[in-house]
């Protein structure tokens, strides 16, 4: 699905499938394109505020492709077919090592691409929300054993981090020890409301509309990682860049049986992330621009409270674009060494 933020309208207009062209959009142009994940997602609110945000402030149109797999998202950006994106640093990790889902096919291609990729900003974006019907009998992670579990995308990174976590907490490997449902977001949801499956396992951010739409339906309740993230195989998962540990207030849903417990979980951080031959101009435009208007992009999505100006390096894994460089520069913001790319240097 396209959405498209046409030059003089402050809505969005959400328009049939569009293939992406060979070739990237320019800033003379003053169109770009940028690939985000499902409607209701937190990175698909990420990319369509901070769009709707560069129309008003600076002119420039965004033409939005969602509900997308980011890990495929990524390699178009290395490749330059998209200018930006909402890019986890877990993904770009596995990409400088072509490893996980770029493994088989992509393993030289995808070093390569991720040579061509630079970041704006991160922030602590999802927590995964690991969600059971309260009349199915699942009170625990342990009682996972032998149901049916969805984990997330296939071909996603969703699915890889949320499985690794999984193994973390009750020591069960998917498909030997529970049955690891890959599906588009949409369909698992849907799967859920209709009792194909024991549990659902999202990454949100608390106060999720997703989640919430489960609540609404049946009792929910949310497994809590409790004890396991004191251990020293949760430090290891936890080790892989992005991979955060949080909490989700109690009291975040309706419907939640156990709404007076907070529930420690895993999470992931985001980054916005840009193709490197990028104008610099331009990029330093885009993120001055989003930091000055960051109270207007909390009060737009509160799942986006969460982007502080305190942290925008946190968890970040991907070299600055020289753009963003000097804007933080100027701000008198001291860059980690790491993130400080040879063309900005």
């Amino acid at each position: 699905m396209l959405v498209y933020l046409k030059l003089g309208v402050a809505a969005v207009a959400v328009v049939g499938m569009t293939a992406l062209g060979a070739t990237t959009a320019t800033a003379q142009s003053n169109i770009l394109k940028a690939e985000t994940s499902n409607p209701g997602a937190e990175a698909h609110a990420m990319t369509v505020v901070l769009a709707k945000i560069f129309k008003q402030k600076l002119g420039i149109s965004t033409q939005v492709n969602d509900s997308q797999t980011l890990t495929r998202s990524a390699m178009k950006l290395g490749r330059g077919q998209i200018d930006w994106m909402p890019l986890p640093p877990h993904i770009y990790f596995f990409m400088t090592k072509g490893a996980k889902m770029y493994k088989k096919k992509l393993s030289k291609a995808a070093p390569e691409a991720a040579k061509n990729i630079r970041a704006v900003f991160s922030y602590s974006a999802v927590l995964f929300h690991s969600v059971t019907f309260a009349n199915n009998g699942i009170k625990t992670w342990a009682d996972i054993k032998g149901k049916r579990v969805f984990t997330g995308p296939p071909s996603g990174s969703a699915g890889t981090n949320a499985e690794a976590m999984i193994k973390v907490i009750t020591g069960y490997s998917p498909n030997k020890d529970y049955t690891a449902i890959r599906l588009p977001w949409g369909s698992g949801l849907q799967a859920m409301m209709d009792g194909k499956l024991d549990v659902y396992v999202r990454p949100a951010a608390p106060g999720s509309a997703q989640i919430q739409q489960l609540g609404l339906s049946k009792k929910i309740r949310l497994l809590n990682a409790g004890d396991a993230v004191q251990t020293p195989e949760w430090k290891k998962w936890g080790s892989t860049p992005g991979r955060v540990t949080g909490v989700i207030p109690a009291g975040s849903y309706t419907g939640q049986v156990n709404s007076n417990e907070s529930i420690t979980t895993g999470g992931a951080i985001f980054q916005m992330a840009v193709r490197k031959d990028m104008s610099a101009d331009l990029v330093y435009n885009m993120t001055k621009t989003l930091w000055a208007n960051l109270d207007d992009i909390h009060k737009t999505a509160v799942t986006l409270k969460t982007i502080k100006a305190e942290t925008p390096f946190q968890g970040m894994l991907t070299p600055l674009h020289p753009g963003a460089v000097k804007y933080y520069r100027e701000k008198g913001l001291k860059i980690p060494a790491r993130l400080i790319p040879p063309e900005a240097k």
